[in-house]
């Protein structure tokens, strides 16, 4: 019996023995390919292993159990955070600008630029000389002299102030004192054009010479206006500019 059983036992031996290191070798990877393999393998793992409850699938969740979405509960806001979120702020000054606030409009205001309500004396505004404006001019071009000619302008005419001043006051008056005056004419409550500086001795823009006590002098001031204004003149309006200040005045 202890014979049959021992040759039994090498029998099972030679047979294991006969059969080991059969088969195909073992595929080899590269690290990506087993990355795939492995997260392929942990999803498949979690969606069905039914003692976890969170995963790609519950698999403890009953059949019925989702088939009415839940309704997100409302999330109140407090007064605090509700009365924040109906401020409005001024992007100027940062300021909080309430819903029944009513935004005040300011009143305009004549500006010095546009008031108008000098003479014309006091306009030029040279202490002790009184200026009259004799007559205006409107050419296509303009010749003072035999020497001098502005010529034609495309779309232009030129409107000339022909302006006489006297010295009233006892004492010259150097009018070179006051060249840095600037002076523009607006055409029927229009924009306003620039004089235009000339060679021409009694230009008011460039004259630095001085005017004798009870003295008077023609000057002139011109100015290049576009043609649509100049053809239908109702109202001239001259503003002189010094020292940051503009006077307006009617002529």
């Amino acid at each position: 019996m202890k014979i049959k059983r021992f040759l039994l036992l090498i029998c099972v031996l030679v047979f294991s023995i006969s059969f080991t290191g059969c088969g195909e070798p073992l595929f080899s990877m590269t690290p990506e390919e087993e990355a795939i393999i492995t997260l392929y393998a942990s999803k498949t793992v979690s969606k069905f292993n039914k003692n976890q409850t969170t995963g790609i699938a519950n698999a403890r969740v009953k059949a019925g159990e989702l088939d009415e979405p839940t309704k997100p509960e409302a999330v109140k806001e407090s007064p605090e955070l509700q009365d924040e979120a109906e401020v409005e702020y001024d992007p100027e000054t940062g300021e909080p600008i309430t819903p029944t606030e009513e935004s005040e409009q300011p009143v305009e205001e004549i500006s010095p630029a546009e008031d108008t309500s000098y003479s014309l004396s006091s306009a030029i505004n040279i202490e002790g000389v009184n200026f009259e404006l004799d007559n205006f001019d409107v050419s296509t071009e303009y010749k003072a002299s035999s020497t001098f000619i502005l010529t034609k302008v495309k779309g232009k005419k030129y409107v000339v102030l022909n302006i006489r001043a006297t010295n009233g006051s006892d004492k010259s008056v150097d009018f070179s004192k006051y060249k840095s005056n600037s002076y523009s004419l607006s055409i029927n409550g229009g924009e306003k054009t620039s004089a235009q500086k000339t060679v021409l001795p009694n230009d008011l823009t460039i004259f630095d010479s001085t005017l004798a006590a009870g003295e008077s002098k023609n000057f002139v001031l011109v100015f290049s206006c576009d043609s649509s204004s100049a053809e239908n003149i109702t109202s001239l309006a001259l503003f002189v500019t010094s020292d940051d200040t503009t006077r307006g005045t009617k002529i």
